[in-house]
């Protein structure tokens, strides 16, 4: 019996031993939290879900605490979900709970405005858009819509404003089917074949274009072929004509545009153009090594100098001695086709496409939009002193304040 007793002391002690030997977890520190992205765009009235990576991953409490820096713009729930709630920007903090380690995020808020017929636009399939002197913007399609703000206004009544271009002395130009349309606020003036130097009265979509001089640019085609048949220029005196047998690449011409030295620039189905009042450059696929030149549907210069110009199959910059190609392939473009630019005063290039919305390109990064029923075909980027964005589709009327 006593045997017995003194084996379960012993096995007792051994036990006590044994667990008093036994070494506690360790508790693993944090040391490092990122942001796998250090931007987000957040549509105003959305959400997105934040996510920051720990050091180590296994890390006894990964837990964080999230801050916003300003909340009337972005607010942060306490799992990382964040809301846009104005148009603008706030950077999303997230510290970890020992508050050793921060990390954060700038949250982009961004107010989108659709306008449709509904709101007093005259048609919600618009091909162009231009902003005059005053501030008031000025769409074409079936006809030409007017906002100044606060007011819808229609002129040209389903006469087709298939191109608009503000002078100088804020007179409004609109290329339509019957032939150009001045309107200089009060008076109308229209300029056909059989009161005008125009080759045909059809302006062709996007192709009038007021230059350094004041002159008046249009490219137009035949009303019985339909095929094109050059560009007329108005001094405000007389009219003169050119196209291929001047040195246009080709009389059908999809787009014009003037640069800050003066030139011209037009874009055919045969290449590119450039006219500086006297002598005519053409850039074919022959004398660039690119097929983009053939494909050309807009154009836009920087402040460098540089020429931008959107394709059917990606986007092309030349800087007078350089083609460059961007695609999707080998950029960020969110859709190869390309049918409007505009450049803002920090020097980003907005890019329309043909069905994937708007692409931003900074020289450097490539941000994409998209909002609800923006996915349509953007024809015109026009952006106003405030820098606000508007497009113009298929499906109406978008201004983004970003």
């Amino acid at each position: 019996m006593k045997t017995n007793v003194l084996n379960l002391i012993c096995l007792f002690a051994i036990l006590l031993i044994a667990i008093s030997c036994e070494k506690e977890t360790p508790i693993v520190q944090t040391t490092g939290i990122v942001f796998p992205k250090t931007s987000v765009l957040l549509n105003v009235g959305s959400q997105d879900t934040l996510k920051v990576a720990i050091s180590p991953t296994n890390a006894t409490n990964p837990a964080v605490t999230w801050t916003s820096s300003d909340t009337t713009v972005a607010r942060v729930n306490a799992d990382g979900i964040v809301t846009g709630v104005k148009h603008g920007s706030s950077t999303i903090t997230a510290t970890t709970v020992d508050g050793k380690y921060k990390a954060t995020c700038v949250v982009q808020s961004l107010k989108w405005t659709r306008y449709t017929t509904a709101d007093g636009l005259s048609a919600n399939s618009v091909s162009c858009v231009v902003i005059d002197s005053v501030g008031s913007l000025w769409f074409g399609g079936l006809s030409a819509s007017k906002f100044d703000g606060s007011i819808w206004t229609t002129y040209l009544d389903n006469q087709g404003a298939r191109a608009i271009a503000v002078d100088k002395q804020n007179n409004k130009w609109f290329g339509t089917g019957y032939g150009i349309s001045k309107f200089d606020g009060t008076n109308w003036i229209t300029y056909d074949t059989s009161n005008s130097g125009l080759t045909d009265s059809s302006i062709n979509s996007n192709t009038v274009a007021i230059d350094l001089n004041a002159s008046v640019w249009a490219a137009t085609s035949s009303q019985v072929t339909f095929s094109g048949t050059g560009v007329s220029v108005f001094n405000g005196t007389t009219w003169k004509g050119y196209n291929s047998t001047n040195g246009l690449a080709s009389n059908n011409v999809v787009c014009i545009a003037a640069d800050a030295q003066g030139n011209k620039w037009f874009s055919t189905y045969k290449g590119l153009s450039r006219f500086d009042g006297t002598t005519w450059t053409s850039y074919t696929s022959a004398n660039t090594n690119t097929d983009l030149v053939n494909n050309v549907e807009c154009i836009a210069f920087d402040a460098q100098g540089n020429k931008w110009f959107g394709t059917d199959i990606g986007l092309l910059k030349f800087d007078g001695t350089t083609w460059t190609t961007y695609t999707i392939s080998n950029s960020g473009l969110i859709c190869n086709p390309i049918v409007s630019i505009a450049i803002d005063k920090q020097g980003n290039k907005w890019l329309g496409t043909l069905a994937g919305g708007v692409t931003k390109f900074d020289g450097t990064t490539w941000t994409n939009y998209n909002y609800d029923k923006f996915i349509v075909i953007v024809r015109g980027i026009a952006i106003d002193k405030q820098g606000n964005k508007w497009f113009a589709t298929d499906n109406g009327v978008f201004e983004l304040q970003d």
